[in-house]
């Protein structure tokens, strides 16, 4: 099995380096991270599902930790979703180095990467309701919820709506491998907001950050990403409808 130095995991990175600057928390804090624990991991594994699966375990585990707050607090498992960001980006490190990037790998990446980050909203807001006190309330619940139904939406109507234009284009052949290019909209104050809220690394440190301040914070923070999550929802039911009815026809 081939070992990996941290300048070959971070040469195989071009293809997504331009997209990546418009998550300054990927750029300058995970990503480079990323590619120091992929060159270890690579003494161990050079399968990306493996790392993939592991990710997927360390992230519920987070959860569960996180859904049990009311006795071990919110750090263990804050740490644990920063571990489970931090193996999501050492898996696609560990793809593009071997040269291994497949379209099942692509699926595996996204599939399970939403499981892991849609599962700890409600797990948090159910933890903060069984711990009692101040937070303690089915709105927060509710907001846990609804915070993962509205993501969830607003990722079938993307997808939906690129199956759909790759299908109208009479489905060219896929470049796995392409480079990633960044949106349209890079340099808007706005559009730079509204992406990188939705990005997991983010809100991991941004519930760090409200955690500080013990459930009232947290609760906060749970009811904080409801509200993003129906405006993002909102923003692309009316983007994307407006592009299909122009492109689509």
């Amino acid at each position: 099995m081939r070992h990996y130095t941290i300048a070959e995991i971070k040469g195989s990175y071009e293809q997504k380096r331009d997209w990546e600057k418009q998550f300054p928390v990927s750029r300058y804090i995970f990503r480079p991270a990323s590619f120091v624990v992929a060159a270890l991991v690579s003494r161990l594994t050079n399968s990306a599902p493996a790392v993939a699966w592991t990710g997927l375990g360390t992230g519920l585990a987070a959860s569960w930790l996180l859904l049990n707050s009311g006795t071990y607090g919110f750090w263990p498992g804050i740490a644990g979703l920063a571990l489970f960001a931090l193996l999501d980006a050492v898996d696609g490190n560990l793809a593009r180095a071997t040269k291994s990037v497949s379209l099942y790998g692509k699926m595996l990446d996204g599939m399970l990467g939403r499981l892991a980050e849609g599962i700890y909203m409600p797990a948090l807001a159910c933890g903060l309701y069984m711990a009692g006190g101040a937070a303690a309330s089915w709105v927060v619940v509710a907001a846990g919820f609804s915070s993962l139904c509205a993501m969830l939406y607003s990722g079938i109507i993307e997808t939906t709506y690129d199956n759909l234009k790759l299908q109208k284009a009479a489905s060219p052949a896929i470049d796995i491998n392409a480079r990633i290019g960044s949106s349209s909209f890079r340099g808007n104050l706005f559009y730079a907001v509204f992406i990188n809220l939705n990005a997991f690394n983010v809100q991991v440190l941004l519930l760090a950050a409200a955690s500080a301040f013990g459930g009232a914070g947290a609760a906060f923070f749970v009811y904080s990403l409801a509200l993003y999550y129906l405006l993002r929802l909102a923003v692309v039911f009316v983007y994307y409808m407006s592009k299909a009815a122009a492109e689509l026809r």
